[in-house]
């Protein structure tokens, strides 16, 4: 299991033994690993949900969705080639249990849908894992898909929780927590129910409004009150080009991990806290993590697929690397890795290209000239009823 660096005393009955601290570990160099998409929609057919922020909302991967056969075909031709790859889709419960039944995720051993390998984005302390809005669990026949759950030993169930209580709606299409608690409580039902023990993740996604020691407390506390057992916690990316006020500056980041830091010292209780690579470099070595965790390997030996595409960076999903061909082969453009290189060199990279790419222009600037799939264009943002600073994300009374 991965933990910190730090010592701990022999536990004794009457001490508490602290969960370590979860972490997202690309460090092994003779693993290159392809996130494969096989259907990325949004909306009503996979998540059920439209979040304006979401990472997926994006010409090119909204409506994406590749034929089954074909899927299995070249992840099948990939990993012949001596490729990890790990198939992912939008929403575990997609399309009525689709992926499920054509067991994509069952014994995987991956780091989003599975595996009890340390590499990937939940360490594989989690075991199989499903990922999904929570919505499609609200459905007639969500029960069913615990049941698919089961046949494909998946044991995990990760969701994201935007704050902690219902609010207005600044942030369209977001799933409200209510439903996500209600998803909660049907996943704990079954499990009472059939005797198969799921564990639940929460995400909870940090920007400049809501990562003080107060905030992770309440989130953890949240957890607890749910039978949550791990609190997972990434950085906000402003994919969409909307809520500049809302990115994290270097400072920004290097505080929020000497505050995760603190808070997973301070806490007593049983939830595991988990923290994302998106956080990057910057101010990470307070972590105690190995060597290695938190510097982005994005296009190095970790990088996303939209077939026939191969994207740098598996959540930015912009810059093409490769372009698979009939046959599974990868062509890689080899000009691409000399701008990244000197992209990772640049003051504002960070340690990740997920957030970097989208936050600044001088980053996008270095790939002009290649192929990519371009961000798009700033909408027309609604302005809130109150404007005291986004209090969906943050979790805060409007």
């Amino acid at each position: 299991m991965n933990s910190t660096k730090t010592a701990t005393a022999k536990p004794t009955e009457r001490q508490h033994v602290k969960p370590p601290m979860l972490f997202d570990d690309h460090t092994d160099e003779d693993v290159v690993e392809l996130y494969y998409l096989i259907d990325s929609r949004l909306g009503r057919n996979t998540c059920k949900a439209a979040c304006e922020f979401c990472w997926l909302k994006r010409p090119h991967l909204s409506e994406f969705k590749q034929d089954v056969d074909v899927a299995r075909r070249m992840i099948g031709l990939l990993r012949g080639q001596g490729y990890k790859v790990s198939p992912m889709v939008s929403d575990t419960f997609a399309e009525n249990g689709l992926y499920l039944k054509a067991g994509f995720f069952k014994n995987e051993r991956d780091p989003w849908n599975g595996g009890s390998g340390n590499n990937g984005f939940y360490g594989g302390h989690l075991g199989n894992a499903a990922w999904s809005s929570g919505r499609p669990l609200l459905d007639d026949n969500g029960s069913d898909y615990l049941q698919l759950c089961v046949e494909n030993n998946i044991r995990s169930i990760v969701m994201t929780s935007h704050g902690t209580e219902d609010r207005e709606r600044e942030f369209r299409g977001l799933t409200q927590p209510s439903v996500v608690r209600e998803a909660i409580r049907r996943i704990q039902a079954f499990s009472e129910e059939t005797g198969w023990a799921f564990q639940i993740m929460l995400t909870f996604t940090l920007n400049r409004t809501n990562n003080s020691a107060d905030q992770l407390h309440r989130y953890l506390d949240y957890c607890a009150n749910l039978g949550v057992k791990v609190a997972r916690f990434n950085r906000f990316a402003d994919i969409q080009g909307t809520y500049p006020e809302l990115r994290m500056s270097k400072d920004d980041v290097v505080r929020t991990y000497q505050t995760l830091k603190e808070v997973h010292h301070a806490s007593t209780g049983e939830v595991q806290m988990s923290v994302s690579e998106d956080f990057g470099s910057w101010g990470g070595d307070v972590m105690g993590f190995p060597q290695g965790v938190g510097h982005c390997v994005a296009g190095e030996r970790l990088f996303g697929v939209v077939y026939p595409y191969v994207y740098v960076c598996p959540v930015n999903l912009t810059v093409v690397a490769g372009i698979i061909d009939s046959n599974g082969v990868i062509n890689w453009d080899a000009g691409v890795a000399a701008r990244l290189a000197k992209a990772k060199e640049h003051e504002h990279f960070g340690g990740c290209m997920g957030v970097a790419y989208p936050h600044h222009k001088e980053i996008r600037d270095i790939f002009r000239g290649t192929l990519r799939h371009s961000m798009p264009p700033a909408p027309a943002r609604i302005e809130p009823r109150n404007r005291s600073h986004h209090h969906l994300l943050a979790g805060q009374p409007a």
